[in-house]
């Protein structure tokens, strides 16, 4: 009887034991999710954009073929993986530009870019992330011609097709660590690309008042296309 007396008294100790062993803490908490707020994030972005437009179409408007446009966007992380990131947002540009096309001529130009920025980002940590983005969209192009001899302005406004493809980098400025912490944070970024415009044929006409019963002869500046390339440079908060 002695052994088996032994055996439960052993299994006695051992159970309670390995109960003990296997129960989780009474104070542990379940693991939270850690995410990296440098890679997922809301960011708004203000800066400035450098457009080439070398077409002849554009002379008139420019003496150094620059469009020189002010820089709008938001994005929001879409997916994360590993550290590789998807975002994805809206994006506003706006810029313009005159020249005198003769002594009594000014010629001006607007274009308004809206566009759908689509971002892939390739992060380093603390350091920022490098980028490709691909950018379809729609562009206003607004042009038009005082003449002293005209009594009237001579303008059109037309809706085209637009998409740009650019890579760059963003820089993160401050605070660079503690990735987890939820807060504001400030970026610095640059990128260069290449702007596609549907061409436009510039046939502006007169600028009349629906009580104006004058006929006015309208011109033609010939084909416009406004593609070319581009740098941008600007800031970003990111939350």
């Amino acid at each position: 009887m002695k052994p088996f007396f032994l055996i439960a008294v052993g299994l006695a100790v051992l159970v309670p034991t390995t109960a003990e062993a296997q129960a989780p803490e009474p104070d542990a908490a379940p693991l939270a999710s850690w995410v990296d707020h440098r890679v997922a994030m809301t960011r708004l972005e203000l800066g400035y954009r450098a457009s080439f437009v070398p077409a002849s179409g554009f002379d008139p408007f420019s003496g150094n073929d620059l469009l020189p446009e002010f820089y709008l966007a938001a994005t929001r992380t879409l997916f994360v993986s590993d550290r590789f990131s998807f975002a994805a947002g809206l994006a506003w540009d706006n810029g313009g530009s005159s020249a005198s096309v003769r002594e009594i001529d000014n010629a001006s130009l607007r274009l308004n870019r809206l566009t759908i920025p689509l971002e892939g980002r390739a992060h380093f940590g603390p350091w920022g992330y490098a980028f490709v983005r691909v950018a379809p969209g729609t562009a206003a192009l607004q042009t038009q011609l005082s003449d002293a001899s005209s009594p009237a302005t001579l303008s059109k406004t037309q809706w085209l097709f637009a998409t740009d493809l650019s890579a760059g980098y963003a820089w993160l400025v401050f605070p660079r660590f503690d990735g987890p912490r939820l807060t504001g944070r400030l970026w610095l970024q640059a990128d260069v690309g290449y702007a596609f415009v549907a061409q436009e044929q510039l046939t502006l006409g007169p600028d009349l008042g629906s009580g104006n019963t004058q006929r006015v002869s309208g011109v033609d500046l010939g084909p416009l296309s406004m593609n070319g390339a581009f740098f941008r440079i600007s800031a970003a908060a990111s939350f």
